[in-house]
């Protein structure tokens, strides 16, 4: 049996994370028992490079073949559209041809799902296209259109969280039986206890200090934390924060810090291919996102047993919160909501802790293997 993804990306995202786990579930834990299951990542158009000659046995099928992934812009809202319009045309008959030619018998769809969806009509009879919707997408009269027309084409729409599982349902833009709830598989248990204990940076590898995680967008809103850790972090037991992340935020993120001359307590690491390890060695991890769907660092952080501090938005913190109280929230860009989070985590308290874990257990490699499973049977 083939199990062909597709997910173009341009920049670092969660999303890509989320690709390789599912794909690597499935190698690891044999979907189909006896018979061989082939996995592959479609490349759309170079991004996926960096998984060639994986140890994960899983293949990367080039669907073009120049890598236009170098030259394409990859920051800014009107760059960042051309490259996907770049994206769309040029793979529009390669991938038609591949799913043809290759016939597999799912194609789970990621990213840029307008392509696959247009395609759906003129692809294999065998080929049954999974479609991953996550967030609350506007329904623009073109998005209804497009996914009313083309829904008998689709066979099953996965939701990551329940609140885009409930909002999906409320749509009836696509039939109810076929609309499922499937966790992405954050947690990897053998890849957290490999990582989680490597030394982290030198000169932070004794103090204690906060952190953050995320792309240095507008939508992470680490700008908000700069300035109100830069107003309110005497006052706090822990007065040094760590960011990981880039993006096309960073040199705005910088100047903020020089403007309020916090250069020895706020520091932008840029990319950490692992961050386990500092999460694991952090007093608490804070996320002021505008939203988070699912968030995956503030699930990796519930495993990794450590204090979550983060603002009330949808999808993933709002659902955090529907299912226990184990995080400490704040009303998204609330002053005094966010310094009183803070002070409230500085008193321990394990049940929250506990509380966490059980949850950031839902999201395993293997939790999500299962469900999976259900659904392509």
């Amino acid at each position: 049996m083939k199990i062909y993804y597709w997910c173009p990306f341009l920049t670092n995202i969660a999303t890509i994370k989320s690709v390789i786990k599912s794909a690597k579930s499935i190698k690891k834990y044999n979907l189909t028992g006896k018979e061989k299951t082939e996995v592959t990542i479609l490349n759309s158009c170079g991004e996926w490079d960096f998984l060639k000659n994986n140890l994960y046995n899983i293949k990367i099928n080039n669907l073009l073949p120049l890598n236009l992934y170098k030259f394409i812009p990859k920051e800014g809202f009107i760059q960042s559209r051309f490259s996907f319009l770049v994206i769309f045309f040029s793979n529009f008959f390669p991938l038609l041809f591949n799913i043809k030619f290759n016939k597999p018998k799912f194609l789970v769809v990621h990213l840029l799902t307008l392509l696959p969806i247009i395609l759906s009509p003129f692809l294999s009879k065998n080929t049954k296209i999974i479609l991953r919707i996550s967030g609350l997408p506007k329904l623009t009269p073109f998005r209804k259109f497009i996914w009313k027309m083309f829904s008998k084409y689709i066979y099953i729409i996965t939701a990551p969280t329940q609140i885009t599982y409930d909002f999906l349902l409320e749509s009836n833009i696509f039939e109810k039986s076929k609309i499922k709830l499937l966790r992405d598989p954050i947690i990897e248990y053998e890849e957290i206890k490999e990582k989680k204990n490597i030394n982290i940076d030198k000169n932070f590898y004794n103090s204690k200090f906060y952190l953050s995680v995320g792309r240095l967008t507008g939508q992470k809103n680490f700008s908000f934390l700069i300035k109100m850790f830069s107003k309110h972090s005497k006052n706090f037991k822990i007065n040094k924060l760590l960011i990981i992340g880039d993006g096309e935020e960073k040199n705005n993120l910088q100047e903020l810090i020089k403007k309020y001359k916090m250069e020895e307590n706020i520091f932008l690491l840029g990319f950490k291919k692992n961050v386990y390890n500092y999460i694991n060695n952090c007093e608490a991890i804070i996320s002021v996102a505008e939203y988070e769907d699912p968030g995956f660092v503030l699930i990796e952080a519930a495993y990794l047993k450590k204090k979550i501090i983060t603002s009330l938005v949808k999808n993933g913190p709002l659902e955090m919160k529907k299912n226990g109280d184990f995080c400490y929230f704040f009303n998204f860009n609330d002053e005094i909501e966010f310094v009183n989070s803070i002070k409230n985590s500085e008193v321990n308290n394990s049940m929250k802790i506990l509380n966490a874990l059980r949850y950031s257990k839902k999201f395993s490699m293997f939790s999500h293997f299962q469900n999976f499973k259900k659904i392509l049977k």
